[in-house]
């Protein structure tokens, strides 16, 4: 789910917003060729070149997206050690993110595509709510609006989601979230296509469906969190109905 991450390199990064985006500054275009947003563009170009080869050698797809995901943990190390922390590095990080799952998601079945809708619908929701959407959405105010941890039906629920936001996400419920939200879709890719008989075939048969049982209930983990941020956007909608269109 987009916005559902752990936390990236731009979260010491002041909030965008019109009145600085409008305050007569030009854009700093030299941020794209930041070293970091280059190991993004690399990690783009394996991921595409992965799915061109996933249904014609499995071998190749797993050699690329492996490339491509370990690229992943890079990134924003270099970021920090090279000082080139960036709100577009921040961005641009979690699009790639949802833009694998989500080319996983409809290779597995066109109908999980949904998967991958709700996961950019998130995405979108808790990014206009800036670097601190978690507090945001666990606070009693949510930019005006009461969410819904401030109805006490949702007490339980609202517990666990601010357990899973605890020390961003470095706890046991965050961990079997974000890794339900990562590995679930590479885990199914994997069964649908031989992967684990070819690879793993030293594994005992029952670890393929008790990974899908474990990760499964990671990912309805984050599911919850994407429909609670949804919620809470509608509901900012809903009090501040007036259109700037």
């Amino acid at each position: 789910m987009a916005g559902f991450e752990p936390p990236s390199v731009s979260d010491k990064q002041p909030h965008l917003t019109t009145k600085s985006a409008g305050n007569g500054k030009r854009p700093d275009y030299m941020v794209l060729l930041y070293i970091p947003n280059i190991v993004g563009y690399i990690r783009l170009f394996l991921l595409l070149l992965a799915f061109m080869y996933l249904r014609v050698s499995p071998t190749l797809f797993v050699v690329f997206y492996s490339m491509s995901i370990t690229l992943d943990g890079f990134d924003g190390y270099i970021a920090r050690k090279l000082g080139q922390c960036s709100l577009f590095g921040a961005w641009f990080d979690v699009v790639l993110d949802n833009l694998s799952r989500g080319l996983l998601w409809i290779n597995i079945h066109p109908i999980l595509y949904l998967v991958s809708a709700v996961e950019w619908t998130a995405f979108v929701c808790n990014h206009s709510l800036g670097a601190e959407w978690r507090k945001a959405l666990t606070a009693r105010e949510n930019c005006g609006v009461p969410p819904l941890s401030s109805h006490k039906k949702y007490g339980i629920l609202s517990s666990l989601i601010s357990c899973m936001f605890t020390n961003n996400f470095r706890n046991p419920w965050g961990v079997w979230a974000i890794a339900g939200l990562h590995v679930l879709p590479v885990w199914l890719i994997s069964l649908q296509n031989g992967i684990f008989g070819t690879y793993l075939w030293f594994l005992p048969q029952f670890v393929p469906l008790l990974g899908v049982i474990i990760l499964g209930m990671g990912r309805l983990l984050c599911f919850i969190v994407e429909i609670w941020s949804i919620c809470a956007h509608v509901s900012l909608m809903l009090v501040n109905t007036s259109s700037t269109s």
